[in-house]
């Protein structure tokens, strides 16, 4: 990334469902975002979706943010991921084999 390269993400609420599009990069200059964003989704410990085809680029302590905020849903509200970007399905996998998480991965288009 250069200098002049600022990264940005954009949320979007998924109209009829508790939840956002995400649009962009999750890096350090758009941790803060990224976190309300997954705070707003999941307020009231309710199901939640992010639709995440457009999402360009995440990096591990984006992904960290995630798996920490799916784990304090409860059982009966997971965090569906919907069209992930593989690099994310892949950093779920290895940093996170084991670990109880309430994430559910879709790959369904949505209408």
């Amino acid at each position: 990334m250069t200098a002049s390269h600022r990264s940005q993400l954009q949320m979007i609420r998924l109209p009829g469902q508790r939840g956002v599009q995400v649009i962009g990069d999750v890096d350090l200059s758009t941790r803060d975002i990224w976190q309300r964003a997954l705070g707003s989704a999941t307020a009231n410990a309710a199901p939640a979706r992010l639709e995440l085809s457009q999402l360009a680029f995440i990096d591990a302590r984006g992904t960290a943010m995630l798996v920490d905020t799916a784990r304090h849903q409860p059982d009966t509200a997971p965090l569906t991921l919907n069209r992930p970007p593989a690099i994310l399905s892949r950093m779920l996998t290895l940093l996170y084999p084991a670990a109880p998480v309430n994430i559910v991965i879709e790959e369904l288009e949505l209408s």
